[in-house]
């Protein structure tokens, strides 16, 4: 407990901590091994100094020690939001997922229920019936069979069940929401990054500079969105070939014309459910295009298609042909079977 008493000394003057310091705070919260009040005096400091790119590398190294490892031969995927934006957009990297797993690319969903939204990932999944708390074993499977898994992060990150009762007590974002969703159990070579602003996503982009070998696309988008947005332009950083560099991709470059917010969010749980799921299906024409340029972006990312217009066109046709609906219930049948659920 005293590294971290040490610790929020150096943060209340408005210091940053090294990298081996973040990692030790974190691994000493990691065990249990604190008293509530540093935690969150520490977790609150690194928040209202504005975490640092070392800081995060110190948590992801805890983190990546921590987590446990799905083993699966497959290169997989993912497209994972920060959260923070507190929109209650529909879940379209969720249902981005869905889309390209239908094309047979391995993805490794992770995901968690909502923090800042009304309706995370992990909850379209179950209300869906997919099983959420399935085992690694299964995941594997899942990969294997139907080129899809849902990672439920409680499952995955136990360790973080040590200082969940800090940051239930808390109530704001920390760090953990924004290092935890960047760690997925199976490992994959390539990862679509949702932040909500651009200051998030520099610090992001700086920390994996050097930590991950991965294939990424960091996006923001308007109006502080954590994914491709439908409704203005979006921000992105990709870092692919060992070159990264910084695009913005604007509805009105792919042929479309930008759409009204409301179309794509909702104010309860039943609205976006019901959203979620005209959208994967082609009946709901906005949540469609929104779902897929999120597809899009990461079939360009992975060099499926030359262009990202390439790619939203071809994630459109699976929703329209119907293939990105016929999967989902492909993925939770196969799921519910695994788990001996009929």
């Amino acid at each position: 407990m005293r590294i971290l008493k040490e610790l929020i000394a150096k943060l209340a003057e408005g210091k940053s901590l090294s990298l081996e310091e973040a990692y030790s705070s974190c691994i000493t919260m990691l065990k249990g091994d604190y008293d509530p009040i540093e935690a969150s005096a520490l977790l609150m400091g690194l928040r209202v100094k504005g975490e640092a790119s070392q800081e995060f590398q110190g948590f992801l190294k805890a983190l990546e020690e921590n987590v446990i490892h799905i083993n699966t031969t497959k290169k997989v995927i993912d497209i994972v939001g920060t959260g923070g934006d507190r929109l209650n957009t529909i879940n379209a990297s969720t249902l981005a997922s869905i889309v390209v797993a239908s094309m047979g690319i391995p993805v490794a969903k992770h995901g968690n229920r909502g923090f800042s939204s009304l309706f995370g990932s992990a909850d379209f999944m179950e209300a869906v019936g997919y099983p959420i708390e399935h085992n690694a074993s299964i995941a594997s499977k899942l990969i294997d069979s139907v080129s899809f898994t849902f990672l439920y992060a409680p499952q995955y990150h136990l360790a973080l069940k040590n200082i969940a009762p800090v940051r239930k007590k808390l109530g704001i974002r920390t760090i953990f929401n924004m290092v935890a969703p960047l760690i997925n159990p199976a490992r994959p070579t390539a990862q679509i990054i949702g932040t909500p602003n651009e200051k998030t996503a520099n610090i992001i982009s700086n920390a994996l500079t050097g930590f991950s070998k991965r294939k990424y696309a960091i996006v923001t988008g308007y109006p502080g969105m954590d994914e491709v947005s439908p409704v203005g332009p979006t921000r992105v950083i990709i870092m692919k070939d060992s070159l990264q560099e910084e695009i913005i991709i604007h509805p009105k470059d792919l042929g479309l014309q930008e759409i009204p917010i409301e179309s794509i969010i909702g104010k309860t749980k039943e609205e976006i459910l019901k959203k979620d799921l005209e959208g994967l299906k082609g009946k709901d024409h906005a949540a469609s295009i929104f779902i897929a340029l999120n597809s899009g972006l990461t079939l360009y990312l992975i060099d499926e298609v030359r262009s990202i217009h390439e790619g939203f066109k071809k994630s459109l046709n699976q929703i329209k042909e119907g293939l990105a609906w016929r999967k989902l219930n492909e993925i939770v049948s196969e799921a519910r079977r695994l788990v001996d659920i009929g």
